[in-house]
């Protein structure tokens, strides 16, 4: 086993650089974001692991652990501080300025007059400097904000399952999976985590099924998409017009007896009875009070199923 004096020695933005390249990190910009290094000091710490033999340039400017460098143990030694090293420059301090709100990097760019890649690299400066939050470390550019804005940032993946969420209806896991091509448990990981942020919600469905929608916080978040792909709403729990028309007549009535209804739609008692009991087991309507004749009323539930079928009927 080798002793420590033979153990390579890396200064803390080395050792950074070198974790992250064994994290998987190969491009110099995820490097820096996971060093929490700006590009000059990613770019020299690189340069010497390089020369120790501990990291490799790749293709496209790519980067990897070599052999030893993924399983060589090190020593560290805290690097010496620059002076105004946490100062931001002058175009660092113009983005801080123009970042009065969370916002992509293109719009970024295009607000200051400079290029996106000039915004790359600001982005990563000031995130080294701890004076920028991002929604996704390997998509810099995707949405930033400044450390004191509290508005949740979004990841790619979690951007795209709130963008899927319709508007006007809540809806089932399955049918967002399918719109965002994501696997289940990733889009169930991401729907909890957008709950906690207040985005959207979730509640029971029609048949018992949780659904979740999008609440006004969600709808008006800077990063859900007015063009993405919609998931489909789930299935109606009814597809027959006479279920519509019943719930309709109840709706109408604010109360009804199932003669008065019969009489009204021309269902025989038997078939009316029948339905009726069959929406009563599935929560859609409920007795008044507990008279053996007392009229029958819409629960929510079936009002909210008799508002989604409409609302469909409709469109």
């Amino acid at each position: 086993m080798a002793s420590n004096a033979q153990l390579p020695l890396l200064t803390t933005s080395q050792a950074a650089c070198l974790n992250a390249l064994r994290d998987g990190k190969n491009s110099k910009t995820r490097i820096a974001i996971q060093s929490n290094l700006d590009f000059r000091k990613t770019t020299a710490a690189l340069g010497k692991l390089e020369e120790l033999g501990l990291a490799r340039r790749g293709e496209m400017n790519t980067w990897r652990a070599t052999a030893r460098g993924k399983t060589c143990r090190f020593r560290t030694v805290r690097e010496r501080a620059r002076r105004n090293n946490m100062t931001p420059g002058r175009g660092a301090r113009r983005l801080l300025e123009a970042l009065d709100r969370p916002m992509r990097g293109r719009d970024l760019a295009e607000k200051m007059g400079v290029t996106k890649q000039n915004v790359h690299q600001l982005i990563v400066k000031l995130y080294s400097l701890g004076r920028l939050r991002l929604g996704d470390r390997d998509r810099i550019l995707l949405i930033a904000s400044r450390i004191d804005d509290e508005t949740p940032l979004l990841s790619y993946d979690e951007e795209r399952v709130l963008s899927a969420i319709p508007t006007e209806c809540a809806t089932s896991v399955t049918k967002i999976r399918i719109a965002v091509q994501l696997p289940e448990k990733q889009v169930r990981q991401m729907l909890k985590r957008l709950i906690v942020h207040g985005l959207i919600e979730a509640r029971d469905g029609f048949d018992g099924e949780i659904v979740y929608g999008v609440t006004a916080p969600g709808l008006d978040h800077p990063q859900r998409s007015q063009d993405a792909r919609r998931a489909k709403p789930p299935r109606l729990p009814f597809q027959s017009n006479r279920v519509l028309a019943v719930l309709s007549a109840i709706l109408d009535a604010g109360a009804v007896r199932i003669k008065d209804i019969r009489d009204r739609l021309h269902i025989p008692h038997n078939s009316m009875n029948a339905l009726i009991q069959y929406l009563k087991r599935r929560e859609m309507v409920q007795k008044t009070d507990q008279d053996f004749n007392a009229p029958y009323s819409l629960t929510e539930k079936g009002h909210e199923a008799l508002a989604e079928m409409t609302r469909r009927l409709a469109a």
